[in-house]
């Protein structure tokens, strides 16, 4: 449940995710002091899932980075959260789908399945509402706040994070 999206702009990208966070059927609103979009360690990281693997990532990401923003790059550091992940929870799966911008390059990560983000993509529950604004031509903030409006699985405020290439 959340909507995250993505669009490589001239410049280079912009990330927007909403900030709901749920609790079997009940949700939390405004909740953003554990942001589903942070910066950490020269890395943009949008997740929609479980707060549980994206809050490890997050403290995984601190200390770590891919080697090189390719796909094979980011395919390595993957490999490495998952192993890290299991030492601390005894499980290895990656459940939830993610953004990584790095070097100013886009990730699209679900599960194993690792792609770069050639103009724009969408993950989570209002997917399909962002992939439509931003086929239109709209921006990721846009996308985000259509999802919001239009999916009981979306909430405001909306965060963004925008990025030059370098």
């Amino acid at each position: 449940m959340s909507i995250v999206a993505c669009k490589i702009t001239k410049e280079g990208y912009e990330i927007a995710a909403d900030s709901i966070s749920v609790r079997g059927s009940t949700q939390t609103k405004n909740n953003t002091s554990r942001s589903k979009l942070v910066e950490v360690n020269n890395m943009v990281i949008g997740s929609v899932g479980l707060a549980e693997e994206s809050s490890l990532l997050q403290i995984f990401a601190k200390t770590h980075q891919p080697a090189a923003a390719t796909e094979e790059g980011i395919l390595e550091f993957w490999s490495e959260f998952s192993e890290w992940k299991k030492k601390r929870t005894d499980r290895s799966n990656i459940e939830n789908s993610y953004f990584i911008g790095i070097d100013g390059i886009v990730f699209y990560i679900n599960h194993w399945l690792i792609a770069s983000v050639t103009s724009y993509q969408a993950i989570g529950a209002g997917m399909d509402f962002a992939l439509a604004v931003l086929h239109l031509g709209h921006n990721a903030e846009a996308a985000v706040e259509t999802a919001i409006e239009l999916s009981i699985y979306c909430e405001s405020p909306v965060q963004v994070v925008k990025k030059k290439s370098k």
